[in-house]
């Protein structure tokens, strides 16, 4: 009989022994694979989605709060901020580029944003049917989104005020329509519907119950122009392009016109010209590719402006990965702490199972076995179990990955997959052997050195 077969033999004299090692090790090992499938897809969700972001701005409260929500969707927004901020930004001719947010509704617990064009151009987002957004409640929507909701173009639905499943109302008066569907990015613009910012505005125009906004009056204009002359007095270092800018709005306005409808369109061109403008917000601006002494200028008179912010998102994501450090330590060490004693499972039933068969290792010798073929049936043995546990702890992990991935994806607006396998994966092999190893070495070397004629005589 060859060794293998010797040893898996052996193995299945004692089932319950060999799984209960089995079970233990593939615990310990999955429960680190695991983390380290999540850490590597998260991370890769992290680089990828904040690396074109070079600072956000929105109102006071908390810096990463503002970033989670704005940069990646996560959480709740620290508040709003007037349009005109961003309007007068718009004349700076040194920033290329930055794309307004706006946040606050959801449906069915998928995040509804306001936003420009800019924004799915940022995360190379294709479309995979219909087209992009372009009049007020058109609704262009993520691939998982649209899978998560059967929606697709023509379809109608109605927006409630809240983030996800703190909704307060339905916007029953309003129905957003569904104009297209993008391709799978595995972005954020996956998990979300997309919308012009004017869209948020009709909203919440009249409901003064859930927003800010309100149909203004004269007074509250005249309030609207003392905030303008408050905000154009930090602006000194913004350059002012008022016919561009002009000619933006006017553009945007006949590319609306030739998508909708002239009575719909002038409902709502009506609706938004009643809003007070001191009372039209955005929850936040982005600014991709922003640098050197144009980041440092927007930075400083963000920061300026009274209840706003500005943050760099890299250091707020490096400081919360370092919040997050302990807690995963913590639990790496409690992977290898269920791994450690798997190793004494696997080492007690090896030795518990050679006290059981020191009469056969003796006529194991007497038949012509040489004291090395014993050794190396059982250090076989350690090996086998941990190969078999390591097996075991690659299912273990890679379906419970799976099935935690719809969790981890609502969490944190990714996707997030358990059939992901990684070439690190294999050093975990070499921890399963090496923990085979040493479990048999001890039992192995007293059996090598067992002593035919007294276990004879004793049997």
């Amino acid at each position: 009989m060859n060794l293998l077969k010797l040893s898996f033999r052996n193995i299945q004299g004692r089932p319950l022994s060999s799984i209960l090692s089995m079970l233990l090790l593939a615990t310990g090992l999955s429960t680190a694979i695991i983390l380290q499938l999540t850490e590597h897809q998260l991370t890769k969700n992290i680089e990828n989605t904040g690396k074109d972001v070079k600072l956000v701005i929105g109102a006071k409260g908390s810096r990463i709060d503002l970033i989670l929500s704005s940069v990646f969707q996560i959480g709740n927004p620290t508040g709003n901020i007037n349009y005109g901020f961003y309007q007068l930004l718009k004349r700076n001719r040194i920033i290329k580029e930055m794309i307004p947010l706006s946040m606050g509704d959801s449906y069915k617990r998928v995040r509804i944003v306001g936003t420009t064009h800019d924004y799915v151009k940022l995360y190379s987002g294709e479309l995979e049917s219909g087209k992009l957004f372009a009049a007020p409640l058109e609704a262009t929507v993520g691939y998982r989104a649209s899978k998560k909701l059967g929606l697709s173009i023509g379809d109608e639905f109605i927006g409630g005020h809240g983030m996800e499943d703190e909704v307060l109302h339905h916007h029953d008066e309003f129905k957003y329509k569904v104009v297209g569907v993008l391709k799978k990015s595995g972005s954020v613009l996956d998990n979300l519907i997309l919308t012009p910012v004017e869209t948020v505005w009709i909203m919440h125009a009249g409901h003064e119950d859930d927003s800010d906004y309100i149909i203004g009056s004269g007074e509250k204009n005249q309030q609207h122009d003392d905030h303008e002359h408050h905000v154009e007095e930090h602006q000194d270092d913004i350059e002012i392009d008022q016919h561009s800018n002009e000619h933006d709005h006017h553009a945007h306005d006949h590319h609306a016109h030739d998508h909708h409808g002239d009575h719909a369109n002038h409902e709502y061109d009506e609706l938004i010209k009643a809003i007070d403008p001191a009372n039209k917000e955005i929850t936040a601006i982005i600014f991709p590719h922003l640098s050197g002494n144009a980041k440092v200028g927007v930075l400083n008179n963000a920061n300026n402006q009274p209840g706003m912010m500005a943050v760099d998102p890299a250091p707020e994501i490096a400081l919360l990965k370092s919040k997050l450090a302990p807690f995963v330590s913590i639990i790496i060490g409690i992977a290898y702490f269920i791994t450690i004693i798997a190793m004494f499972s696997v080492f007690i039933g090896l030795l518990n199972s050679l006290s059981a068969r020191k009469y056969e290792i003796a006529l194991m010798r007497v038949m012509g076995a040489s004291r090395f073929k014993v050794l190396m049936s059982i250090l076989f043995e350690g090996i086998m179990l941990a190969i078999l546990g390591f097996i075991l702890s690659l299912v273990l992990s890679h379906i419970g990955m799976e099935i935690v991935a719809s969790w981890m994806e609502y969490e944190y607006q990714y996707e997030f997959t358990g059939w992901l396998f990684l070439s690190s994966e294999l050093y975990f092999l070499i921890i399963a052997l090496c923990i085979g190893l040493i479990s048999a070495l001890y039992p192995s070397i007293k059996a090598y050195r067992t002593d035919i004629a007294e276990t004879l005589s004793k049997g």
